[in-house]
């Protein structure tokens, strides 16, 4: 196996506080595909690893205990311009994290958005796609 300084897959971060829900993603992932998966629980805690080079794609809940997912595209913007592509996930309403964060500033960073309960097939073929591209 190879060791994580030498591992060249492209690295997707799973961030999501809900421990089942991250464990779940984290699983299907690591199982389906030969992407290398990383998890975090805080914006905090994905802030830092997301700066690698290697982070290709963020799956991104956009509540977070420290943050929303939108202080944290900001965050990462600022530390790292070229950000990854970012899938969202959410259970919250339409009204409070809206389909339109796709377009406008958010235009090129929020890839796709799943609302709860994810379809994780469709999930997983996104995050392929995104961190092929």
């Amino acid at each position: 196996m190879l060791s994580p300084m030498s591992d060249k897959r492209p690295m997707v971060l799973v961030v999501d506080d809900n421990d089942a829900m991250r464990k779940l993603l984290v699983a299907d992932l690591t199982q389906e595909t030969t992407l290398r998966v990383e998890e975090a629980s805080t914006g905090a805690e994905a802030l830092k690893k997301a700066v690698s080079p290697d982070c290709a794609v963020i799956v991104l809940d956009m509540i977070l205990p420290d943050t929303d997912g939108l202080q944290f595209i900001e965050q990462l913007r600022e530390v790292r311009p070229d950000t990854p592509s970012i899938i969202a996930i959410t259970g919250a309403s339409q009204s409070l994290v809206p389909d339109s964060i796709i377009e406008g500033p958010y235009r090129g960073l929020v890839s796709a958005i799943f609302r709860k309960p994810i379809d994780r097939v469709k999930l997983r073929e996104t995050v392929v796609f995104c961190a092929q591209t």
